[in-house]
């Protein structure tokens, strides 16, 4: 099987277990999309009264300030899907989806 192929198969198997329990895994995803974006806020605080503190320790300010930042960046990636998410769901055909989750499992395994 091409890479392509597996990729397919990963895009459209993930895609089926969304869609099977769908408001669990939103639920999900909006709960960690709050929490990262919750610990992003108090790691950015702690930087903040760090660098306030001492000038001496900037090393630990930038990895707080960067691992901040990641923390926020994926918490508003996860909360603009979970937005977006109902706009996206009515173009999306399940049963196509699930033909292509069928096919796959009658290739064999990868």
């Amino acid at each position: 099987m091409s890479p392509d192929m597996k990729h397919e198969e990963k895009i459209v198997r993930t895609l089926a277990k969304f869609l099977a329990d769908e408001q669990v895994l939103v639920g999900r995803w909006r709960v960690a999309g709050k929490a990262s974006i919750f610990l992003g806020a108090i790691l950015w605080v702690v930087a903040i009264f760090a660098y306030a503190q001492s000038a001496g320790a900037s090393w630990i300010v930038t990895i707080l300030s960067g691992v901040g930042g990641l923390c926020l960046g994926l918490g508003l990636w996860f909360s603009t899907f979970v937005t977006q998410w109902p706009v996206v769901r009515q173009f999306i055909d399940a049963e196509k989806v699930r033909q292509r989750t069928i096919e796959f499992d009658d290739q064999g395994p990868t």
